[in-house]
């Protein structure tokens, strides 16, 4: 261009080069190309954090409900399954509250190196059984109490952790006590 006219000559030498320095638009283009692995990542760290923060509340809802068996009030009470999960679901957030996602096992064994945790929940296929056993036992014996509570996992749906079970992962809490002599 000369003086104000226009250059309606073709791709030459020097406008090739002229192009290959220009830098406008190389913040966006390398944004782009950063953005939505950064951001991944961000939602993924906020995601699990929220599900650790879950878990602890799962668990300190499972210490409060079986304070009822292992003091004998489940069985003087007539405590069943449902209305344990009630009791774990009332010691939780409302918002966490599901009883359709909470599922519980309570086993009564022989010695403490007999206790189980979850894994003992699932067949093989790696399924969570429908049928568990509540079992609160009597004044004095040892229980197992096994509590899994199915989280949603948005980041699940990427498949980087195997722990996961479809788009929700297994919250778990174990407890193991004896029951306080109660007659």
């Amino acid at each position: 261009m000369r003086g104000g006219e226009i250059c309606d000559q073709p791709n030459t030498a020097s406008n090739r080069r002229s192009l290959w320095h220009d830098r406008s638009g190389v913040t966006a283009i390398e944004f782009a190309m950063v953005a939505l692995p950064f951001f991944a990542l961000v939602f993924g760290i906020i995601e699990v954090g929220l599900a650790h923060f879950a878990n602890r509340m799962v668990d300190n809802a499972v210490v409060s409900a079986a304070r009822l068996i292992r003091t004998g009030q489940a069985e003087k009470g007539k405590i069943s399954a449902d209305s344990f999960k009630q009791q774990i679901c009332d010691s939780m957030p409302s918002f966490m509250c599901d009883t359709d996602k909470i599922y519980v096992d309570v086993t009564s064994v022989d010695s403490f190196a007999k206790a189980q945790s979850t894994d003992s929940l699932y067949d093989e296929d790696g399924k969570l059984k429908e049928e568990l056993s509540y079992n609160i036992g009597g004044s004095g014996d040892i229980v197992v109490v096994n509590v899994i509570y199915k989280w949603p996992m948005v980041a699940a749906n990427l498949y980087l952790d195997y722990a996961d079970h479809g788009n929700e992962r297994h919250l778990t809490s174990t407890m193991v006590f004896r029951n306080e002599p109660w007659e």
